[in-house]
């Protein structure tokens, strides 16, 4: 069972690493598909790979799957540890603005960290642009509740139970990212060549 482990492990990289690109997307639109390419790329790894863990985590003795628990990565060590981290993330999320809330990681950030303030001061949109701007700020909402939704009420203690919430939260990004595609996509249409210019500017600056 180790070594399907091993072999499913194994196959779960050579997905993630045909997905990477050999290019940077130097528009947000563009930046937001190759997000959904690595994010499902990443969600049939975790597919491939969970099968096979759950098999093998079964299969192991109370002993065993203790000390299996044990090589968990950044696991707080103590109540005491856990508490602190709980009140760092509830402090990072109360100071978050326009939906960039950390609270489930990083990745977060790069999927909802639209700055639409921001893009407002910036661009100037009016009319069709300033329509389509509201509704890419309502998705990026929208996209913040249900990754919020997607994270977890504790950390998952076994390597079963942190994969099944990477699972979810992996399926929640890849959701959120695909309902604010659109919504993008519109807004960028809307923009002239100038705004587009500003726009990339913009967006490659908040990424930094």
């Amino acid at each position: 069972m180790l070594d399907q482990l091993k072999s499913a492990a194994a196959h779960a990289a050579d997905a993630l690493k045909s997905s990477c690109s050999d290019t940077y997307a130097l528009t947000p639109p563009g930046r937001l598909r190759a997000m959904i390419n690595r994010v499902s790329a990443t969600l049939e790894a975790v597919r491939l790979v969970r099968p096979a863990l759950e098999a093998f985590y079964n299969a192991l003795n109370d002993e065993q799957r203790a000390r299996f628990d044990t090589l968990s990565p950044k696991l707080p060590a103590t109540a005491e540890d856990q508490s602190q981290q709980e009140a760092k993330t509830q402090q990072d999320t109360k100071t978050q603005q326009d939906g960039k809330s950390e609270a489930c990681g990083a990745s977060k950030s790069s999927l909802t960290g639209l700055p639409i303030e921001r893009i407002d001061a910036v661009l100037h949109p009016s009319g069709a642009q300033k329509a389509a701007l509201d509704r890419l700020s309502a998705a990026t909402e929208k996209a913040v509740h249900e990754l919020q939704a997607a994270c977890p009420d504790e950390v998952p203690v076994t390597p079963v139970g942190r994969l099944q919430a990477m699972e979810t939260r992996l399926s929640a990004m890849l959701q959120a990212a695909s309902e604010m595609q659109p919504a993008l996509d519109d807004f960028y249409a809307s923009l002239s060549a100038e705004q587009k210019a500003r726009f990339n500017m913009l967006q490659q600056v908040a990424e930094r």
